[in-house]
């Protein structure tokens, strides 16, 4: 997969930011005793960091969905499908999603301390 341009200063902006309620995005945490626990997430940031959780649980075509309407990065949707296209195991697949989504996160923070 291509390494992807740097976002723009508007895309890096919404990056960083949060969504509002009705655009959160959902996604489950699985706990021994109770199974699956939802968990809202309101930013990118929020979603990078619950990909690192033990068990995480997304449905791929939300939050491909999610990264290219909400936040608006096309790039990042297409290779979150690509992704899904492959022939691997849910973990695997959001590792690999976690790491582009940290590549992604990085950039947006270089840009956003630019004057």
């Amino acid at each position: 997969m291509k390494p992807f341009q740097p976002p723009t200063k508007e895309l890096a902006k919404r990056i960083l930011g949060e969504v509002d309620f009705q655009d959160r995005l959902i996604g489950h945490k699985m706990r021994m005793r109770m199974g699956p626990v939802p968990v809202s997430l309101y930013s990118f940031d929020e979603v990078v960091r619950f990909l690192n959780e033990d068990i995480p649980q997304m449905d791929l075509d939300k939050l491909q969905a999610w990264v290219g309407e909400k936040i608006g990065d096309k790039d990042l949707a297409r290779a979150i499908e690509e992704i899904g296209r492959r022939e691997m195991d849910d973990p695997e697949m959001l590792l690999h999603i976690r790491g582009l989504m940290m590549a992604r996160l990085g950039q947006s923070r270089r840009i956003g301390r630019l004057p």
